[in-house]
């Protein structure tokens, strides 16, 4: 990285730093939201002109975790609910910042938080992503504990109300499961959900195990990733549908997730509300200053209802329920 662009980046990461704490804290359950029928940003004090994504809450709305980065450096964010309604201002979560972390996934009931590291572990290459979770206490969490999936470098995991994991891994990316036994992890590929898709990642598994939600590339795309989902029905997953534009983009949609509650549909996306101004003899400082947005084209979280996965289900039980 030259040395021009690291001077924008340090002075993108302080503006929207100042930026942010001008914001006011939102108050309320799930940051006080209404679930709307398209997507919104999340407020401000999350969003930032750095890169956000993957944000998961836990089952009664008080926490929310998230993933930033630096460069070459994931960072794990918490905010959490006071007794007065209102949420603490973001900081790096207690078991985040020595080592790459991202991807964080609370379990259905919340006592579980699954996210993926570069850290080191037995039998696990060093540098290579794995998946780890900390355990509710009731003073915090406990220290990390790796999920032991083999030689698979692992990212993305989530966890059905029975403990069985879903995560992807390799290049291209695939979808497996994991379901613990008395002695280890039995991982099995999802093959079914290879049909035309060239890659799949980040794959949100329903509570119930009854829908996958994943981000996958390939011709049936609007942009560059874009976000799918597939039925279980009579032990078959369902063809893997696009969830069309009013989610997805020409730009990248990424880490779906859904809230316990079946209310919020929260996902990342790096598209542009207004594009940047390219006319020529445009100064360089109006790129700087919309660099310092959450607009700049870097990841951002993004909420919604997720009543419309009802009706994909209604869709899918007509075409393949029989």
């Amino acid at each position: 990285m030259n040395k021009s662009w690291l001077v924008l980046i340090i002075f993108s990461v302080l503006l929207s730093a100042c930026e942010v704490r001008k914001q006011p804290l939102p108050r309320g359950v799930f940051l006080g939201l209404t679930p709307t029928d398209k997507p919104r940003l999340l407020p401000r004090f999350i969003n930032s002109g750095m890169i956000e994504f993957n944000g998961t809450f836990n089952a009664e709305g008080t926490e929310f975790y998230y993933t930033t980065d630096i460069p070459r450096h994931g960072m794990i964010v918490h905010t959490q609910m006071l007794p007065d309604s209102s949420w603490s201002a973001p900081a790096l979560a207690a078991f985040s910042g020595a080592y790459s972390d991202y991807d964080p996934l609370f379990s259905p009931d919340g006592n579980r938080l699954y996210f993926s590291s570069g850290r080191p572990a037995p039998g696990k290459s060093e540098g290579s992503s794995g998946i780890w979770f900390v355990e509710r206490m009731h003073d915090g969490w406990t220290d990390p504990v790796y999920v032991p999936l083999g030689a698979l470098s692992a990212f993305y995991s989530s966890v059905t109300s029975k403990g069985k994991v879903y995560f992807n891994a390799g290049s291209p990316g695939k979808l497996y499961s994991a379901r613990k036994t008395a002695e280890k992890y039995q991982v099995e590929p999802l093959v079914q959900m290879l049909d035309s898709l060239q890659s799949e990642l980040d794959p949100f598994i329903a509570p119930d195990e009854s829908y996958l939600i994943f981000r996958g590339y390939g011709d049936r795309s609007y942009g560059r990733a874009d976000l799918f989902i597939s039925f279980r029905l009579n032990g078959q997953w369902t063809p893997a549908e696009n969830l069309g534009s009013e989610i997805n983009s020409t730009a990248q949609e990424v880490c779906p997730y859904v809230t316990t509650d079946g209310r919020f549909f929260i996902f990342s996306s790096d598209r542009l509300a207004e594009p940047y101004p390219l006319q020529s003899g445009t100064p360089i400082a109006e790129f700087q200053d919309k660099f310092g947005t959450s607009d700049n084209a870097q990841q951002n979280i993004y909420y919604m209802s997720a009543d419309f996965i009802e009706d994909f289900r209604k869709r899918h039980i007509s075409r393949f329920g029989k």
